[in-house]
């Protein structure tokens, strides 16, 4: 597994308030192109025009960049942030931060080749190549201004273009503009130097001399395994430092926010979760591009790094020795003998079945060790590891110095053969690898017939799937069962299992069965090579039906894609109860969970922001929300729900008729009549919003083009 380490400095010289995001990326000549992916890693080859950087890791494949204008950006809050050329935080009027988020990898600091943006001006694209500091490394800074938070999102994506593990020091840091007066997490202890178990952020409050706005890092989910170190520098700086060590052509990435808050006038628990709240982790996710959000290892620890992520780091790590161009046989902590090993024969028999595994397959042999280990361990270069009762004939290793040896099974420490092109790849009829709770790595082979199927319970209704669906299956690390399941469409939910067994294909003991409570994680193969793949040709993504989806956000970071079951939803607002139809709801947000707060007896409070304009905060008089998920009907209590969000506007029936109906009247004879039309087509907003385009590119009529232009002008 990764280990993880962040350093932040905040001394004296820039306003920021932070989000990091580590994501490594591979360069092939210096303009980037999406190419080929695999083993988690984008590859770039060389591309003519330096601003469409689509396909590349820390990039959306879709995506057009265009040169950057860095100046300073004010969010809807009225924060100003002073956005400079590598992604420094300058300081702004009398800001308590004089540099904020200055990225620092292995002590170089981090400088922008080129700087980007994307076309519309949404996010900065800042590429930089730190070869020359640290060999094979490439680095890119994603940031991205919240208006509604008051913050600005850091996505910071780091490639190992190397064959070998890169271990690196990844330090964001801040220096003041005096002495800040405090830091508080987000659990209230003041002064940590490692984030507890429930933390995942902290607040800085200004000195007496500095100005009333304090300064919030969100620093990675609370759950999260990979978290910083914090060091202070006599209170004119702080250090949050990630040690991270990435896999050979690997990316990885560490999501990080800065906001700027008024002090909190109180410091108890409900107040710093109000604090706290707008800009955790599992709420910046959703400001991700989705192809993204697999790469960050600072996340939730049953996300991205234990599902998509961590069936990619090669588990010859574990044996503690470093791997050669020759054979090392190694004994105890300090024995090391470098030459050429051999055998005859080699079979495994285990709860698998028994099967013979030719020896230029094997990467390493863990053996007996003159039994201090109850069984022998086979690692392949594959990236399979079958424990069990492994069979040698004839092996050997022949010393470079000349000495020979006979080398037995049950003696045997380790045995490591020589790094070959091959290692880690999985091999082309590789769907998918799980892993179970003793450390075995089983490949799964495609089915002749139909794919492999799963079954089981969430929180709200059944669910049935087959490997061809998910990204990965993860366990719940704080919990004895049940996993997290990502499917490629973006849902992720918790899931319980049910069945006794799994029956796959495996490519070294053919068909099999595995013991349901023995898995501990699948990763399929896309989720290897980095999520779902582009259209041919196009460089796009398809948009799949499933994007179209209403999307709801739950408790613990879930995502469920589903339409609501029912025609209406009953709203009680302070002038009476309102029936709203869930097609009609742009975005529900669930203000009680947001503020911190525990729901009173009439459940939590909402706030409906609605496609024709409309906005409503109440109480739903139903205790539950009724999705249909991928065919079954989910019963979601309204506590579980975060948020929910309609990607596109839905009509019903009635109103498309009528929307029909004012366009037929847009090009009546009397002008109170279209005037009529126009300010009633007016009031659908966005609803309206694709059918008006339409009209405006078949309708021939002057007078009805003209006054369709000057509705979408004012719905946009």
């Amino acid at each position: 597994m990764m280990s993880a380490r962040i350093s932040l400095f905040a001394n004296s010289s820039r306003p920021g308030s932070v989000i990091v995001a580590v994501v490594a990326l591979l360069w092939s000549g210096g303009r980037p192109d999406a190419a080929a992916q695999t083993g988690g890693l984008q590859q770039w080859t060389p591309q003519a025009d330096p601003t469409a950087m689509a396909g590349a890791p820390g990039s959306v494949r879709s995506e057009r960049l265009v040169p950057a204008a860095m100046n300073v950006v004010t969010d809807k809050l009225g924060n100003s942030w002073n956005i400079e050329q590598n992604g420094t935080l300058g300081r702004v009027g009398n800001s308590m931060i004089n540099s904020g988020l200055t990225l620092l990898i292995n002590n170089q600091q981090f400088y922008a080749s080129q700087p980007m943006m994307t076309a519309d001006g949404s996010e900065y694209v800042l590429p930089s190549r730190m070869g020359s500091f640290v060999p094979g490394l490439h680095v890119l800074r994603r940031i991205r201004s919240m208006d509604r938070e008051g913050a600005l999102r850091y996505l910071e994506v780091l490639t190992n273009g190397n064959s070998n593990p890169l271990t690196l020091s990844v330090v964001l840091r801040t220096n003041f503009s005096g002495n800040y007066k405090t830091y508080l997490t987000d659990q209230g202890n003041s002064g940590v130097v490692t984030l507890g178990p429930r933390e995942g952020a902290v607040l800085v409050t200004p000195g007496s001399n500095q100005s009333n706005r304090a300064f919030l890092f969100t620093l990675s989910a609370q759950k999260s395994a990979v978290k910083p170190a914090i060091t202070s520098q006599n209170k004119y700086g702080l250090t949050f430092q990630y040690n991270l060590t990435i896999p050979p052509g690997q990316t990885v990435a560490i999501a990080h926010a800065v906001a700027q808050v008024p002090v909190p006038r109180e410091f108890d628990r409900q107040t710093l979760a109000r604090v706290f709240r707008p800009v955790a982790l599992d709420r910046l996710a959703a400001t991700l591009p989705r192809e993204l959000r697999p790469l960050v290892v600072n996340g939730d620890a049953g996300g991205a790094l234990a599902g998509g992520a961590s069936l990619t780091i090669s588990p010859l790590k574990s044996l503690g020795v470093e791997r050669g161009r020759s054979d090392i046989l190694a004994m105890g902590d300090r024995t090391r003998l470098v030459g050429s090993a051999s055998a005859a024969r080699l079979s495994v028999t285990g709860p698998y079945g028994q099967a013979e595994v030719p020896f230029e397959q094997v990467a390493a042999i863990a053996g007996g060790h003159g039994g201090r280990r109850d069984g022998a361990r086979l690692y392949l270069r594959d990236g399979q590891v079958l424990s069990g009762e492994v069979a040698a004939e004839d092996m050997r290793f022949a010393m470079s110095s000349g000495g020979r040896m006979n080398l037995q099974i049950e003696s045997l420490d380790r045995l490591l053969l020589a790094k070959a092109d091959t290692d880690d790849q999985w091999t082309a009829e590789t769907v998918a690898m799980i892993e179970t709770h003793t450390g075995d790595r089983l490949a799964v082979k495609a089915a002749a017939d139909a794919p492999v199927a799963l079954r089981g319970m969430t929180p709200w209704g059944a669910l049935e799937f087959t490997l061809d669906d998910i990204l990965w299956l993860a366990p719940v690390e704080d919990e004895p069962v049940g996993h997290y399941v990502e499917f490629k469409n973006g849902l992720r939910c918790l899931v319980f299992l049910t069945g006794q067994t799994l029956a796959v294909e495996n490519p070294v003991f053919g068909a099999c069965e595995l013991d349901l409570a023995r898995v501990r994680l699948i990763a399929t193969r896309a989720a290897r090579d980095g999520g779902e793949t582009a259209t041919e040709g196009a460089g796009e993504r398809p948009k799949a039906a499933s994007a179209l989806l209403p999307e709801l956000v739950a408790a613990g970071g879930q995502r469920l894609l589903g339409s609501v079951v029912g025609e209406s939803l009953s709203v009680l607002t302070p002038t009476g109860l309102v029936s709203v139809a869930p097609v009609e709801i742009r975005r529900m947000t669930n203000l009680t969970a947001a503020d911190g707060e525990t729901a009173d007896a009439s459940g939590p409070r909402f706030r409906l922001e609605l496609w024709g304009g409309g906005v409503m905060d109440g109480y739903l008089a139903d205790r539950e929300l009724v999705l249909e998920v991928r065919g079954q009907n989910w019963r979601v209590p309204l506590g579980d729900v975060r948020e929910m969000v309609t990607p596109v506007p839905r009509l019903t029936d009635e109103a498309q008729q009528q929307i029909a109906r004012l366009i037929g009247e847009l090009g009546a004879d009397a002008w109170q009549t279209r005037e009529k039309a126009t300010e009633e087509l007016r009031d659908f907003g966005f609803v309206a919003q694709a059918i008006l385009r339409e009209e405006l590119k078949a309708n021939p009529d002057p007078e009805v083009r003209r006054r369709l232009e000057r509705i979408l002008a004012g719905i946009e």
